[in-house]
């Protein structure tokens, strides 16, 4: 399907442990910081953009996250939601949505079928297939051959793409896993972190009384003249549990990326063949009652170490992926995530919508099947907290801009 050279499903070889070097270098947690400034006028942007386009919240989420990836990533400014950049890449993730839901098509129950001609009846998968293996590199390809083209001419941002370009000493080869690391972080983080922060509106929406209490904390930290910042995080741990909460409440990947065990294994007793397929199984995890009690329920204090309430285990020591396959851009999304919930909890309310007669609608918890589990569409209704709000989100850019 074209997608063996993306990072997260490349096997485990000399190439990925150069993917994961790139990664590292770009991505590692000091390395992050240097895109804070940017991630932060994005996301004044975005609450600019939300507070006139409320409706349509789950499009400015994916605009906002494609404006921060493909930006850090290859210096590319994305302008409006319907950019063919990513509309590419969003194209080439769709159909591995489609492809690795087990039972889509009869040949993931009937593997010899793959190996009759296409022209049989009943063998539309396969020309599905050749077409789709098209799409990851087009992700891959129109973005990198971009960059590359602003980098003779002199006029590239500086970005982690032209950064590792810059400093390749691996030649031909090195440039080719530069350019699959890269294409690695928009298939890997902008879907996933779009599904967390719809379950954040989800939950504020549902639990009023969190919402509060998140506002009530930034309003005594940050006060109501100026935004949040990365600089306030340390003072706001009700709503690092929110965060937490968010994480774990409705995990994005359920049972996050099918693995392969190169070499027969066993665990407690437990035979577990090469080749076999394995499941980080992390939706069970976070229904553990022996560490989450009431685990439907978001309830943020429970990772309130004061009240000491939740075992040791953090959501973002699963949600991220584990040991050597952990997502590089991790830290990125984290400060995305604290950036975009502040920035709404100080600026929105949130509130059910209401139909013709004025009534409150129930908003329909309805998930899609996919590898990222993300939420259907519901209603609901986002308005700036004051009339200050305008003024102060605009303050925020211009002051973004000097």
């Amino acid at each position: 399907m074209g997608w063996e050279r993306v990072m997260p499903f490349h096997g485990y070889d000399e190439d990925w442990k150069m993917y994961r070097r790139y990664a590292n270098q770009g991505f590692n947690k000091k390395a992050a910081m240097k895109y804070h400034a940017g991630q932060t006028r994005d996301v004044h942007l975005f609450l600019q953009r939300l507070a006139a386009n409320s409706e349509n919240f789950v499009q400015e989420f994916n605009l906002l996250l494609g404006k921060i990836i493909m930006r850090i990533t290859y210096g590319y400014v994305v302008t409006d939601a319907n950019d063919p950049y990513v509309k590419s890449s969003d194209e080439a993730i769709e159909s591995l949505g489609r492809v690795t839901m087990m039972g889509n098509y009869l040949v993931d129950s009937y593997p010899f079928l793959r190996h009759l001609p296409t022209w049989l009846p009943g063998m539309g998968f396969k020309t599905k297939a050749f077409e789709w293996s098209k799409l990851p590199l087009g992700m891959a390809n129109i973005p990198f051959e971009w960059t590359k083209k602003q980098m003779a001419a002199g006029i590239a941002i500086p970005s982690f793409l032209s950064e590792l370009l810059e400093q390749n000493v691996d030649g031909r080869r090195g440039e080719e896993i530069i350019k699959w690391t890269a294409a690695s972080m928009y298939g890997g983080g902008a879907h996933t972190t779009v599904g967390i922060l719809n379950n954040f509106i989800l939950a504020m929406l549902l639990y009023p009384e969190v919402a509060r209490k998140a506002r009530e904390e930034i309003d005594k930290v940050v006060g109501t003249d100026r935004l949040p910042t990365v600089l306030d995080r340390p003072d706001l741990p009700y709503l690092e549990c929110v965060i937490l909460e968010t994480l774990r409440w409705y995990p994005v990947t359920p049972l996050s990326i099918p693995r392969r065990v190169s070499q027969d294994d066993e665990y407690r007793g437990y035979r577990i063949p090469a080749n076999s397929t394995v499941y980080n199984n992390v939706y069970a995890i976070t229904r553990d009652e022996s560490m989450f009690p009431d685990p439907e329920k978001f309830i943020p204090e429970r990772f309130d170490e004061r009240q000491k309430t939740c075992g040791p285990l953090s959501p973002r020591d699963i949600i991220f992926g584990i040991g050597r396959r952990v997502c590089p851009g991790q830290f990125i999304a984290d400060t995305s995530i604290f950036l975009v919930m502040s920035g709404i909890l100080a600026t929105m309310d949130i509130t059910k919508a209401r139909d013709g007669n004025g009534d409150e609608i129930e908003p329909e918890i309805l998930r899609g099947p996919a590898l990222v589990c993300q939420l259907r569409p519901f209603k609901c209704s986002i308005s700036p907290r004051s009339k200050n709000v305008t003024e102060l989100i605009n303050s925020a850019i211009m002051f973004d801009e000097q």
